[in-house]
């Protein structure tokens, strides 16, 4: 058939001329046509909105009018034929159980991924450092987000450590203009200077948490912070354990101000510090800290921190720094009763009571805080300690110095230290003659004993440091007893005497014995105060 269709040529019943071509197609002009309903009767129309003529010019042969066209017999929208719709950039193409692969759903990419084509089967996973949009159909650079100078938080914590180093640069200053005033010399002068540039290196030392973390500031800020603390609290541990110990010497003689010279003093400092020296050198050999970008916490957002390279380093640095803080506050405690002019005690105390409360307080903040915030806990936790060692070790010193003058004078400290040796002896005194009574009336049976007791001074010349009236008028305010207490380079000795009932001659000679071995102890106490007055 197909052989004669080649040459078959003929006119339809239409009137066409009908053709074959050489390959059997049908050569010939189309109409195209469109059914219409019809508004009036719905009876179907035939339209004719194009044709095909296959003798004219290519790109001529098909014309169609669109405007003619209608659809599902009389609307203008074309209808969508498939079973699924094109899926638009930021989807991909999802399976729907029980269809045919053409018909799908289109799912939005998960965050992090993006698609940026139509119909994609599969999303993208955006680089380390990016993150999609919020279309996900393309991906931007992460926030970076760490304590920066220039945010509200870091400019507070700047300003607050820029405070902490004017005070105590100001307070230095005064210190060395007044250095050889009583105030600052019994405060121990040259461990004063030493305590009071620890403290600007503690301040200074809060400033390498700010700004963006480089491996060399990772490196440095423990350290400093580390061996900064040691320095300052050595110092103190110094000053509260060298006035401690001079006061409860039996016999204070030279040898004591030879041991405890200042030599010594800062050979002590210098050994303290040099352990935590030790310490930071082995965790910056072995671990050293370094930058990190943390792209684990949030993700959109890359943290960058320091790395510490090992927290048992860091809790041994920090460890090491709360044992010497106890040990001072202990020292500190056992000396709270000193004259305040030998070492200020009662604040050092406090101070110390502050230093346990924020580091103890860090701990906890410290493990639960993440990304910039625990830089900012670390900076609150330095600041706080060094203000609260600053305020409450030289504040106190300083407003005597600047608006109380008439309280830093020789006779103050004389007045101080006479009557604390008063008082201390006083009170030895008192102490052991109860408890004689009490033995005497064990044993004679006496009903009552009168107690009276003076202390005198043999001298073989003038006394250069005589006592001034208010310890005398303190002590017989306190104790109710008129005593006399006086200095002079002479021996310095203590007689009591007890007015006993004469019932029991032999209860009398032993009530005597014991009266003068306490009179000797008392002679030790006053002589061990006495010694300090040279010192000062």
């Amino acid at each position: 058939v197909l052989k004669h269709l080649r040459h078959l040529n003929f006119t339809n019943n239409m009137g066409e001329q009908v053709d074959f071509d050489e390959f059997g197609d049908l050569v010939g002009n189309y109409s195209i046509i469109n059914w219409h309903l019809s508004p009036e009767d719905g009876s179907v129309i035939f339209e004719e909105v194009g044709h095909y003529n296959v003798y004219a010019k290519k790109g001529e042969r098909l014309f169609i009018n669109e405007n003619k066209i209608l659809w599902g017999g009389f609307s203008k929208e074309v209808p969508f034929s498939n079973c699924s719709r094109d899926c638009l950039p930021g989807t991909r193409k999802g399976i729907i159980e029980g269809e045919p692969t053409c018909c799908f759903e289109c799912v939005d990419c998960p965050d992090g991924e993006y698609s940026d084509e139509t119909d994609a089967s599969a999303c993208d996973k955006c680089p380390e450092d990016y993150w999609s949009n919020e279309n996900h159909t393309s991906c931007i650079p992460k926030q970076i987000e760490f304590l920066a100078w220039t945010e509200p938080f870091g400019i507070a914590l700047t300003l607050f450590a820029v405070l902490g180093i004017f005070l105590t640069s100001f307070v230095l200053g005064v210190f060395t203009k007044f250095r050889n005033t009583p105030i600052v010399k019994a405060t121990n002068r040259e461990l004063s200077y030493l305590l009071l540039f620890s403290l600007l290196c503690c301040f200074s030392s809060s400033l390498f948490f700010i700004g963006e973390p480089q491996n060399w500031t990772c490196r440095l800020r423990q350290p400093a912070f580390g061996i900064s603390f040691v320095l300052c609290i050595s110092c103190i541990l110094v000053k509260t354990n060298r006035v401690l110990l001079v006061f409860e010497a039996k016999i204070p003689t030279s040898l004591h101000r030879k041991w405890w010279g200042l030599n010594l003093q800062f050979l002590l400092v210098f050994l303290c510090t040099f352990v935590q020296i030790v310490i930071c050198v082995i965790w910056l050999y072995t671990a050293p800290p370094s930058s990190y970008r943390n792209h684990e916490l949030e993700d959109e957002i890359i943290f960058i921190t320091c790395h510490e390279g090992s927290l048992m380093a860091l809790g041994f640095l920090i460890g090491y720094t709360c044992l010497l803080a106890a040990i001072c506050f202990f020292f500190a405690f056992k000396s709270r009763k000193l004259p305040e002019n030998f070492n200020e005690a009662k604040f050092i105390t406090f101070s110390m009571l502050i230093f346990f409360i924020v580091w103890i307080s860090f701990i906890p903040a410290y493990a639960s805080t993440y990304g910039k915030f625990v830089s900012a806990v670390e900076v609150i936790a330095i600041l706080a300690a060094s203000f609260g060692l600053l305020a409450c070790i030289f504040f106190n010193k300083v407003y005597i110095i600047l608006f109380k003058p008439s309280r830093n004078t020789i006779e103050e400290v004389r007045c101080s230290t006479a009557a604390h040796a008063f008082k201390v002896a006083a009170r030895a005194t008192l102490r052991r003659s109860n408890v004689s009574r009490k033995r005497s009336n064990s044993l004679g049976g006496s009903t009552g004993s009168t107690p009276s007791s003076s202390i005198s001074s043999k001298s073989n010349h003038e006394d250069p440091f005589p006592l001034p009236a208010c310890a005398e008028r303190q002590h017989q305010q306190q104790r109710g007893c008129k005593q006399k207490v006086s200095f002079g380079s002479g021996t310095v000795t203590l007689s009591l005497s007890f007015e006993e009932p004469q019932k029991n001659a032999v209860a009398n000679r032993n009530a005597k014995r014991r009266n003068s071995l306490e009179a000797q102890n008392s002679d030790d106490s006053l002589m061990r105060h006495r010694a300090l007055l040279p010192l000062q």
